[in-house]
């Protein structure tokens, strides 16, 4: 007997993620059946791709008159943490924008009542599906890099100018940060994730550059690695509209990997290549080499790689032999590293990461 498709609640339409999840959805092996915006103000009927279902302006009483099986979230980090509680209290299952809450205490009162519950919560770290992104960490498992020197990372992007500035996602109430927390965060948490090496200590500076908004435009955060690695990150809104500049790069004494993850315009419709190159002897005859990963032109938040992520989310909720790809306690560990970077952008000093102070004071 075919088991009945999951159906789905989401939460959260005024959000620039909003419409990509719901394409996404539309991939996948789901039923959205009700959605919920609590700000009455939008326009929830202009959102694309969310059909005609019951729309609700308080996620609770979502969750008690559609009882969906799962909820996709993509409400203000203020916000979030309630509504994941609300849900997983009635045995729902989450999936929610990262990074789930505005500090890792907020999260931390949290996660006592999810591991409590019948529910199962991802976070939407999605970067951690691209093949380039796990095809490193295999790197990086098998000792491709050797003992790893230098990481550094860039996330820039077009100005507040081209961007809807008057978002919840630029107020420091409702966001508590801007491009680091909001951009910045994607890499916080995947150069750790590839390394399987812990931010121990930052230092950050951050820049407010554009008027009325009260949130970071700019920042740079020097970081130090659990194995003496060290690191840098440099974010911001500086360029012209739609254009992006990253970068992902990792030095070994063995060995080297650069990687561009977004390419010069947003999109999941082209090609992407990593850059490799090695000291050992079996890479000899080609020391450096290129993987290049083509896309499949999928419809949604990250294309078929994001739609690969989310649909591992789905089969972790009904098989344990499945994980997670990214759990709340991993949306913990990058809020602790964001603490500490805002931590040390005001007193401009190297801030030890919560749940690391015997490791760094063994090191200093």
């Amino acid at each position: 007997m075919t088991e009945p498709e999951p159906t789905v609640g989401y939460v959260g339409l005024n959000h620039h993620h909003a419409e990509p999840y719901l394409a996404t959805l539309a991939e996948l092996p789901v039923s959205v059946t009700a959605a919920c915006e609590p700000d009455e103000s939008f326009d929830a009927d202009g959102v694309d791709g969310l059909g005609d279902v019951p729309i609700y302006a308080d996620p609770v009483d979502l969750f008690d008159d559609e009882a969906p099986d799962v909820v996709w979230i993509s409400l203000s980090n203020r916000d979030t943490p309630a509504a994941i509680e609300a849900a997983v209290e009635r045995g729902i299952d989450v999936y929610t924008e990262k990074p789930a809450a505005r500090t890792a205490a907020e999260l931390e009162a949290l996660l006592e009542t999810v591991s409590g519950a019948d529910a199962t919560v991802g976070v939407s770290y999605t970067w951690r599906g691209h093949p380039a992104a796990r095809k490193l960490r295999d790197l990086a498992a098998t000792g491709f890099f050797g003992d790893v020197r230098s990481v550094d990372a860039r996330f820039i992007a077009s100005q507040l100018a081209y961007r809807d500035a008057d978002h919840f996602l630029f107020e420091s109430a409702a966001s508590r940060g801007g491009i680091l927390q909001w951009l910045g965060i994607h890499w916080i948490d995947l150069l750790p994730w590839i390394l399987d090496d812990d931010v121990v200590r930052v230092n950050a500076s951050t820049t407010h550059g554009t008027p009325a908004v009260d949130v970071e435009d700019g920042a740079v955060v020097q970081f130090e690695l659990a194995s003496g690695a060290i690191g840098s990150l440099q974010c911001g809104y500086y360029l012209r509209e739609g254009r992006y500049d990253t970068e992902i790069s990792i030095t070994g004494m063995d060995g080297r990997v650069s990687w561009d993850p977004m390419g010069d315009y947003f999109g999941f419709d082209d090609e992407t290549t990593v850059e490799l190159e090695s000291c050992r002897d079996e890479y000899a005859s080609a020391p450096r080499r290129y993987l290049t990963y083509d896309y499949d032109s999928t419809p949604g938040y990250g294309g078929s790689y994001g739609l690969d992520f989310m649909q591992q989310f789905l089969d972790a909720r009904v098989s344990e032999d499945i994980p997670v790809p990214a759990t709340l306690e991993d949306a913990l560990t990058v809020l602790r590293v964001l603490d500490a970077a805002y931590e040390s952008a005001e007193t401009d000093e190297w801030v030890v990461v919560d749940g690391h102070e015997e490791m760094t004071e063994m090191t200093l």
